[in-house]
């Protein structure tokens, strides 16, 4: 008989359903619920039950995009641009928080499998990535042999641009402090692990959104990311009760609600304008929440609590809004591929094979939604697989005769992007390489030499705005993920890591005499 959770009964009795009642998983059918229960409280938001794939994945190409732009355009908000720091705090507000959200709300119920994929797919793409910019960013920025110094300035080792240290400290915890975004790789690992001990908590996120508040005291920053994944905690636990509870942020459904979306992203960027132009705020540390009060407000670290508490708040308004403006594959009218029919042309009528292959391992597709229902976040959080079970092809997105048929370009459009958000770890993951390759070029030697809100390096500022969306598309294609796909999803076979035997059917020895 299987155990009895501990809330569902009280003192023998059934207890009733209310804010905190959460189904067991994303596939378990939600009890009836009384009024005031946690389902019925969002939907009253208008959040119902996302079952639209690609727009998820559209979602998260243009948060990734967000995040390498804001890499790129790093380097000339360090050096005090204001154009440059006006741009990197909007994106900083929409970026991290909606796609820690979105991770969370594609995070699916730990097993053997999935943890297992903990070890293979996050734990180590994160040694090895790690180790490749350990190896890079030491011997070009730690080595003043190597580097120029541009009209006399004296470049201090490890400094990548003027005023910019990605890798500030160097020393035998540096395998331990991650470079650039291979944070996201161990918070993923933290995040997974400690998920379903938060659900045992009612009203989980507003205790964590409590201790998001408080590490900001602690000294601890970057070490093992655990800072940031205990701030950036919140939003991933909001996402995954969304997605237990079987609801989402929908697309806004008038022209009434997108413009309330899009005004809200402007009020956003106009805060940001103000803040910059008006009272000389530069840094984003706010909105990344990966340093500690005193580094980021010194000595009014006293207030960080409410800061942080304000911050929370305004990111996920945003997120909402951000959300609510990404349209569904309806919209373009994606026809998707039913259980009864096949792919057009050459391949009618013959469906995907429901086994595929990611990182040496074979797995079972178990549903016509997505492969992290089967897996998990960490199952493959790369995502170069075979197309899921009944997905949309491009070659089949043609009109309807009434509309004149042919092809409909705005669907393939649709998936195609889709594809790319798909992929979305390889970007967040190796943009950090094309910022060296460009630096090694010389790329970024005008920030030592340029005022820093020159012409020259506010248009240099804008065009790298937009190379950083040309690096994310580049990284997120088939060819490019298939290059760097052995890194984050190593071929690794399971009898050099894991025990052959299934340890959930061991008998435990106990402790009888």
């Amino acid at each position: 008989m299987a155990p009895t959770s501990p809330r569902a009964k009280k003192g023998g009795v059934a207890a009733p359903a209310g804010y905190g009642a959460i189904p067991s998983g994303p596939n378990a059918q939600a009890d009836e619920l009384g009024d005031g229960s946690f389902q019925q409280y969002l939907e009253t938001f208008g959040m119902k039950m996302e079952s639209d794939p690609y727009r998820l994945d559209i979602a998260k190409f243009i948060l990734v995009a967000l995040i390498v732009a804001g890499n790129f355009v790093h380097p000339f908000a360090q050096l005090g641009n204001k154009v440059a720091c006006v741009l990197e705090n909007f994106v900083s507000i929409i970026n991290v928080p909606a796609y820690v959200l979105l991770t969370g709300y594609m995070s699916a119920t730990t097993n053997k499998t999935r943890r297992r994929y903990i070890i293979a797919h996050l734990l180590i793409p994160y040694l090895i990535v790690q180790s490749i910019y350990l190896a890079l960013y030491i011997g070009l920025y730690w080595n003043n042999s190597f580097r120029s110094h541009p009209n006399g300035v004296d470049r201090k080792p490890g400094m990548f641009t003027d005023n910019w240290t990605p890798q500030p400290h160097f020393n035998g915890l540096s395998m331990m402090t991650p470079v650039m975004d291979n944070w996201y790789l161990l918070a993923l690992v933290g995040w997974t692990m400690w998920r379903p001990y938060a659900t045992e908590l009612r009203r989980t996120v507003i205790v964590h959104v409590v201790f998001g508040c408080l590490i900001g005291f602690s000294p601890l920053e970057r070490f093992m990311s655990i800072h940031r994944t205990i701030a950036m905690m919140p939003y991933f636990l909001f996402g995954h009760m969304l997605r237990r509870n079987k609801v989402f942020i929908p697309p806004a459904a008038t022209n009434a609600m997108k413009a309330a979306a899009a005004f809200v992203l402007c009020v956003i960027l106009a805060a940001c304008v103000v803040a910059v132009y008006a009272f000389g705020w530069r840094s984003n540390g706010v909105w990344e929440q990966q340093v500690s009060y005193h580094v980021t407000w010194e000595t009014k670290y006293r207030w960080g609590p409410l800061i942080q508490l304000f911050a929370y708040l305004t990111t996920t308004i945003t997120s909402v809004a951000f959300f609510a403006l990404i349209p569904p594959a309806s919209k373009a009218g994606v026809r998707d591929l039913s259980s009864n029919e096949g792919h057009k042309g050459e391949h009618q009528n013959s469906k995907e094979k429901d086994v595929v292959q990611i990182g040496g391992s074979k797995y079972t597709v178990g549903s016509p939604d997505d492969v992290e229902e089967e897996l998990g976040a960490a199952g493959d959080p790369l995502l170069v697989r075979g197309r899921r079970k009944y997905d949309a092809a491009e070659r089949d997105q043609i009109k309807p005769d009434e509309l004149g048929g042919g092809k409909n370009w705005s669907a393939i459009y649709y998936l195609r992007v889709s594809k790319w958000g798909s992929r979305s770890l390889c970007p967040l993951i190796f943009n950090f390489l094309f910022m060296i390759l460009l630096e090694v070029c010389t790329y970024y030697n005008d920030t030592w030499t340029r005022g820093n809100n020159s012409t020259w390096i506010t248009v240099h500022c804008v065009i790298s705005l937009f190379l950083g969306f040309a690096v994310a598309t580049a990284l997120s294609t088939r060819p490019a993920c298939q290059f760097f796909g052995w890194i984050l999803c190593p071929p690794i076979n399971n009898d050099w890591i894991f025990e052959d035997v299934d340890v959930a059917t061991l008998e435990d020895p106990g402790t009888e005499m």
